[in-house]
């Protein structure tokens, strides 16, 4: 009998303390002046434990080039969940970041991004662009291709996959995987478009559009190699970068997006790790690895633009020292 009530309170006991958490309880949020309760990540993070990336500034030779890599601090760390689609854009003082779908503004000085907003969708995005105009530009496949000017959505098209946009606003491309992709041009709330066959390739990876060419960066129909093509604004080919067979210096795992300068093109390769360079006319500078460009340890580099001094806006999503989550994070390299 004994020994009954002994395991009759031993389980009277452990129903307690579950109930309870263990005896501690949570301690619920204190409302503000308000009433509002708090929202998690005010200025646009999200609360996770452990220790944000903290990055500085760095140097690299690469050939006869000399890079400086400079952290740029993100108010509230930003922990994604995806680390593939992560993009950031700008716009006068303005650092647009895309990540998990959603949108953040933020105010950007060169030195360091402000959180502002998180801007209203109906629907979760893949890839975000601007344009000279103020114009924000966000698609994806099976998504209404929307654009947004002030905080304003002014149109939303349905049809076109993911479109990279010209900087002058006028036009972009739509694209998804195979060689077959469209030129939409945008009118007075109108969007036309205009069949255009990739030939050099037999699948795709990534189309951005510069100031003066456009960048198809994929599997090569001559030798099935990871290869970047470089087009003129009308489609024409003008050179090939990269393109080597596995191992060779200029080899290419998958390049994520192509930035040209004065000095010729950069490319980001998201499974090597690299950063790689070429003069403009195709001639191959060299690679460096991230560690040692970005002090990172093995980032998946997915977001690269032009600033209005030259410099690059590198944009990459980068797993914590303690493991604790993986965070998008950005870089101002220049010397190219």
């Amino acid at each position: 009998m004994k020994r009954w009530l002994i395991v009759l309170l031993a389980l009277g006991l452990i129903f307690i303390f579950a109930g309870c958490g263990g005896g501690t309880a949570d301690v619920p949020p204190e409302p503000d002046e308000n009433g509002e309760l708090p929202e998690p990540g005010e200025n646009g993070g999200d609360i996770v434990d452990g220790e944000p990336f903290a990055g500085g500034t760095l140097t690299k030779m690469v050939g006869n080039v000399n890079l400086i890599a400079e952290w740029l601090p993100i108010e509230e760390s930003l922990v994604v969940d995806s680390i593939f689609d992560a993009h950031a854009a700008l716009s006068g003082d303005s650092c647009y970041i895309l990540t998990d779908g959603t949108v953040k503004r933020y105010a950007f000085d060169g030195s360091g991004l402000e959180y502002k907003e998180e801007l209203a969708l109906d629907a979760k995005y893949d890839y975000l662009c601007t344009d000279d105009n103020g114009v924000v530009y966000l698609s994806a496949f099976m998504k209404d291709f929307i654009a947004i000017k002030e905080g304003s959505q002014i149109f939303a098209h349905d049809g076109p996959s993911k479109v990279p946009m010209h900087p002058s606003g006028e036009w972009g491309i739509s694209w998804f995987h195979g060689p077959e992709v469209e030129k939409v041009v945008l009118g007075d709330g109108t969007v036309e478009t205009e069949p255009w066959v990739i030939k050099e390739v037999s699948s795709i990876r990534h189309i951005n559009i510069g100031r003066n060419h456009i960048f198809v960066s994929g599997e090569a129909v001559s030798n099935e190699e990871q290869t970047v093509f470089v087009y003129d604004l009308n489609g024409n080919y003008k050179l090939t970068l990269g393109g080597s067979k596995f191992g060779e210096p200029d080899s290419l795992g998958s390049v994520t997006v192509v930035v040209e300068t004065d000095n010729g093109f950069m490319a980001l390769d998201g499974n090597m790790r690299n950063v790689c360079f070429w003069k403009s006319d195709g001639a191959f500078i060299g690679a460096v690895d991230d560690g040692d460009l970005f002090g990172t340890g093995y980032p998946w580099l997915s977001t690269a633009v032009l600033m209005p001094d030259g410099a690059i806006l590198v944009g990459m999503t980068e797993e914590r020292a303690d493991k604790s989550a993986d965070e998008f994070i950005l870089f101002r390299l220049s010397g190219f």
